[in-house]
């Protein structure tokens, strides 16, 4: 009998070591996904970026084609929309009100002019009723506050974080703004 239990031993041991290798390749594998989820990330916001640049700086009479993984988007004038994105928000001048930014660019606004204080990216997917804890969807909400800040809109402060253009809105809230929960005040 003790040689049936030492031989069952021994094959609870390989079969212990095979899990152990097996699983060390699982996280090896899953490292390496990660990596990659995270090198697409980064391609996929540089590229929106780009189409975002090129849109701004374009002029409606020469428009600049940018291949987008196989489809070709032609980023066009300030009247133009980039890839995704619908309209693009025009450059704030004065006497314009946030009723002119669309979608989720007014919602960032109105989330950012509701704020007390600075906005985080995260705080602002938020304020807006995105999942904070995906990554791609802060960096959505965040994308967008960067392009307000680039036109105008919105101040984006030195630790990352976003403010209201004091020439962007008047000390007197908007409706949209007063519509929205302020990010990360959960209690007044």
């Amino acid at each position: 009998m003790p040689s049936v239990l030492g031989l069952m031993e021994r094959r609870e041991a390989r079969a212990r070591q095979e899990l152990e290798s097996w699983t060390e390749v699982l996280e090896q594998a899953q490292a390496e996904v990660d990596s990659a989820r995270e090198r697409v990330e980064r391609a996929r916001v540089g590229r929106e970026e780009l189409v975002s640049v090129l849109a701004e700086e374009s002029t409606v009479s020469s428009p600049v084609s940018v291949p987008s993984g196989g489809a070709v988007v032609t980023a066009v004038g300030s009247s133009g929309s980039g890839a995704g994105y619908g309209e693009q928000p025009p450059v704030w001048r004065s006497g314009m009100g946030e009723e002119v930014l669309s979608g989720l660019y007014r919602e960032v606004f109105a989330a950012v002019v509701a704020a007390s204080e600075p906005v985080s990216g995260a705080e602002l997917a938020r304020a807006v009723g995105r999942e904070a804890e995906i990554k791609n969807e802060v960096e959505k909400i965040r994308h967008r506050a960067y392009v307000l800040a680039r036109r105008g809109w919105l101040v984006r402060e030195k630790d990352g974080r976003f403010t209201p253009a004091p020439a962007a809105v008047g000390r007197d809230a908007s409706p949209a703004s007063a519509e929205r929960p302020r990010p990360g005040a959960g209690t007044a």
